[in-house]
């Protein structure tokens, strides 16, 4: 446990409890804080998805949770390994406040392998949550339960990546309950790690291709460093900015991309997600892209 930081608990009749929760069914009675609770004047989002990610799912996370800090949205997610890890270390990555709910006592880093995620949510301010007393052992039928808490706190759910039987989906349906409003990151077709997601998408859920979808959705205006025709490429990464420049305002095909960039796969899909949540290019059909800026 970080220095300094004592566990507060909250009762539901506290006038510092979280109203979002007052109005979930079956609140917490009681809330164990390491730190802070979210701030209830500043939108809050929950990031969460498989344990198992893919290096594109993990990229995803930590972008969508970087560029939602950077624009005051706060990050709620679960410590877990995976996306939720990702989702954390992209608002860590934007100096700001992140918030996990755990399925065990605050005192607890589950798993030990997110110590230094832990320590590092603390040092910034962000807070460590449970309705779990300390010293409770992280056994399997809590992290169900704490989903409700995870929903219950945001204002809306993003799926990165969930299989059919995903956890994450448990953290959807509890948001649905709620009447928040649950987005989705597309996969690949086939793909055992988008099942989830392309499920929830078919269904009627919103879909995410850039993170205005999100932005927009959550009324914030998107803080753009630079006006649109004073772009600068040098604010890229080598990679973005060599993807970057091989697209043009006309449509060009992932195969033709991959090509003439000579990269891989993995990495050329990673970099062109970051280009499109960064609304630099835009998907205009199946496996086709071209610069919007």
């Amino acid at each position: 446990m970080a220095k300094n930081n004592k566990i507060k608990i909250y009762k539901i009749d506290d006038k510092e409890y979280p109203q979002k929760l007052k109005l979930i069914k079956n609140p917490p009675t009681r809330l164990y804080v390491l730190g802070n609770l979210p701030d209830e004047h500043k939108k809050t989002v929950a990031i969460v998805g498989s344990r198992s990610c893919s290096d594109y799912g993990s990229t995803v996370a930590k972008i969508l949770a970087k560029t939602l800090a950077q624009n005051d949205v706060q990050i709620i997610s679960g410590l877990a390994l995976g996306i939720d890890t990702s989702a954390h270390i992209g608002s860590l990555e934007a100096n700001s406040q992140t918030f996990a709910v755990l399925g065990c006592g605050v005192n607890i880093c589950y798993p030990s392998y997110n110590f230094n995620v832990y320590e590092k949510i603390l040092e910034l301010k962000g807070g460590i949550i449970s309705e779990l007393e300390e010293n409770k052992e992280p056994l399997a039928f809590n992290f169900p339960l704490r989903n409700r808490i995870i929903a219950g706190l945001s204002d809306m759910v993003i799926i990165v990546e969930a299989s059919k039987k995903s956890g994450a989906l448990i953290t959807a349906e509890y948001a649905i309950e709620q009447g928040k409003d649950v987005f989705c990151v597309p996969g690949r077709l086939g793909d055992r790690l988008s099942l989830g997601t392309n499920k929830y998408i078919k269904n009627g859920a919103n879909i995410i291709t850039e993170i205005s979808d999100v932005l927009d959705r959550l009324g914030v205006i998107k803080d753009k460093k630079l006006p649109v025709d004073s772009f600068d490429t040098n604010t890229l990464d080598y990679f973005e900015k060599m993807v970057y420049e091989t697209l043009t305002y006309e449509s060009k095909h992932f195969d033709e991309i991959m090509m003439e960039t000579k990269l891989p796969y993995e990495k050329l899909s990673n970099v062109l997600m970051s280009l499109q949540l960064s609304g630099l290019c835009q998907s205009t059909g199946i496996s086709f892209y071209n610069k919007t800026v």
